[in-house]
């Protein structure tokens, strides 16, 4: 099948497989429905990611002056797209986890053990890079480098979050924070956390990047 196709295809599904597992309200289909709801998920994310690597090989064949990416950039790009799997579905069911008088909802358990499967998820499929990468070398001054710039300025934007709130805890007159229940400000704190962590492998993601296409453009001045 070509790619074009096999692209076409496995997009659409991925994100369907996204959110019948993550969005839709649960279904109790049994251990074995659910085990199989959740192999069929993850086979499709395999098939979409194998489709992904296939392409970049293709791509360094067809240029032979092509960079490959390091392991850092790797290990940017997939923290990128599950800590964004995380945060959207933390923004679309993280409301259903505050109880109508402020505390934790029954739904919590359920979104709670969700997060924890991408988070496995993300271990599996770094467990296996990880393996990949034995005959490479995994960190250098460049890596460390690129790493401490993007971890600066996730550290300066959350702590401008945590700032933000403080003000406005300070500042605001009690009557306009009758929404500042303890679950509401616990997904509050969590989905700033998120969002910063969600920066840091961005910008690392951008900035290895940019090297890559760097080295591979001819150098205007000495």
């Amino acid at each position: 099948m070509p790619r074009s196709l096999r692209y076409a295809v496995l997009i659409p599904l991925s994100v369907l497989a996204f959110y019948v597992l993550f969005v839709l309200p649960d279904i109790d289909l049994g251990w074995v429905g659910g085990l199989a709801m959740l192999a069929g998920a993850w086979l499709v994310w395999y098939l979409l990611w194998a489709t992904m690597q296939e392409s970049a090989a293709a791509a360094k064949i067809g240029d032979v002056a092509a960079a490959p990416a390091s392991p850092g950039e790797q290990r940017a790009w997939i923290g990128l797209a599950f800590t964004t799997a995380i945060l959207v579905y933390y923004a679309l069911r993280g409301s259903q986890m505050v109880a109508a008088d402020g505390t934790m909802a029954p739904e919590a358990s359920a979104i709670g053990r969700h997060i924890a499967m991408l988070v496995v998820g993300w271990l599996v499929v770094m467990q296996v890079l990880r393996k990949r990468w034995r005959d490479t070398v995994e960190e250098d001054e460049r890596d460390r480098i690129i790493q401490a710039r993007a971890e600066s300025w996730a550290r300066m934007g959350l702590s401008v979050f945590v700032l933000a709130i403080a003000v406005m805890f300070a500042f605001s007159p009690s009557d306009r924070l009758a929404w500042a229940r303890p679950m509401t400000i616990s997904n509050l704190m969590m989905t700033g956390l998120i969002v910063s962590c969600l920066l840091e492998y961005a910008l690392t993601g951008v900035a290895y990047w940019r090297d890559r296409r760097g080295n591979r453009l001819p150098r205007l001045s000495p």
